[in-house]
């Protein structure tokens, strides 16, 4: 099968084309195409995502992105003749509902134009099954899923979401727990915004962190590990921002505000935000018995975060699943790869849900 992707659930305009087959019982893919276009610096002068500023530009850079995908496989009349793709995947959620719109809306036209069944996708499965991706090379050659022994723990970690989930099997999910407020990645986009960082935060704090170790500089500041002690699996990182604010605030009070201080907030919140989640991680791999990991979102691109994890999983003596960085992003193909391993078109209206559970 020939499978089309589309996501536009927040600021990335993405698609992707995959192959599948079944050798020998085992499911193959093999990656045609992925490709991303980020509206990050179009967004960085709000400090966040600004959900019409997304409809709008998904909108303007869909089409355009499908030309770019699709004339050097099917020639430049692919929209009056009807591809070699069987089916198409498409986030409806979570996301950002008025961004998630674009992409259903145009994987409905398509459809309708191709007679191509629809196939609705999970945003967050979709991060699951593309950290089991062995390789996201364009074009290239047949692979397998790498196959993580189950029980699993997912920690997914994104700008919208911090989730643990249990994974019995591919498609049978149980929440474990979540963030009650901010996500871990909107703390670090807030965060970098009181310290004058550019949106996304995650990669400016990150450098700045690392600066800080390179210099030895520590933070005169002890920052809350919020709720790692909370006896449940549940996140919060509102209150970690807050007292983020405070620090600052009286920093520039007392003319202490300088780049030095930026280092040594931005390590003591990378070290906060990581002690949290991995105290959270070992407490579910214990109570649920897991036999591996998998970490998936935009988060997951963090080098002490893999890190950290990386030891809990030598730790427990079990394998660690993590994305690549193209894959760790918002994407496609993910979405596609998620798709075909439902394999089914369901025949239901489709709907954008921003608060979709898994």
């Amino acid at each position: 099968m020939t499978i089309l992707g589309i996501e536009t659930s927040c600021d990335e305009t993405a698609l992707a084309l995959i192959e599948t087959r079944a050798n020998a019982g085992v499911f193959e893919c093999r990656i045609i195409q992925s490709l991303i276009h980020s509206q990050a610096e179009l967004h960085s002068a709000y400090g966040g995502v600004y959900p019409n500023l997304a409809k709008r530009e998904h909108q303007k850079n869909l089409m355009p992105l499908l030309k770019k995908l699709m004339e050097p496989i099917y020639g430049d009349d692919f929209l009056n003749q009807k591809p070699n793709i069987d089916s198409i995947a498409v986030t409806e959620g979570p996301g950002l509902e008025p961004a998630l719109w674009t992409g259903i809306v145009f994987a409905q036209e398509l459809s309708e134009k191709w007679k191509i069944p629809i196939i609705p996708v999970n945003h967050m499965e979709g991060h699951i099954v593309g950290s089991l991706l062995q390789s996201d090379t364009p074009s290239g050659t047949w692979q397998r899923l790498k196959q993580a022994p189950m029980p699993t723990i997912a920690l997914l970690l994104s700008g919208g979401h911090t989730e643990l989930v249990k994974i019995n099997a591919i498609g049978n999910y149980e929440i474990l727990g979540q963030t009650l407020d901010d996500a871990v990645g909107e703390a670090f986009d807030k965060v970098a915004r009181l310290l004058g960082l550019p949106y996304p935060g995650g990669p400016h704090i990150s450098l700045l962190a690392d600066q800080a170790r390179e210099e030895k500089i520590s933070s005169p500041v002890k920052l809350p590990r919020s709720m790692m002690n909370s006896g449940n699996l549940n996140f919060s990182f509102s209150g970690l921002k807050t007292a983020v604010l405070y620090a600052v605030k009286k920093a520039r009070e007392d003319s202490q505000f300088t780049e030095e201080y930026k280092k040594s907030i931005a390590l003591e919140f990378e070290q906060a935000v990581a002690e949290v989640l991995n105290s959270k991680l070992k407490t579910a791999i214990q109570e649920c018995g897991a036999l591996s990991i998998i970490i998936g979102g935009g988060v997951s691109a963090n080098n002490l975060l893999r890190q950290t994890f990386g030891k809990t999983a030598n730790e427990y003596n079990i394998p660690i699943f993590m994305p690549s960085k193209h894959i760790s992003g918002d994407n496609a193909l993910m979405i596609a790869l998620a798709g075909a391993l439902h394999g089914i078109a369901e025949e239901r209206p489709l709907r954008a849900d921003g608060t979709k559970r898994l």
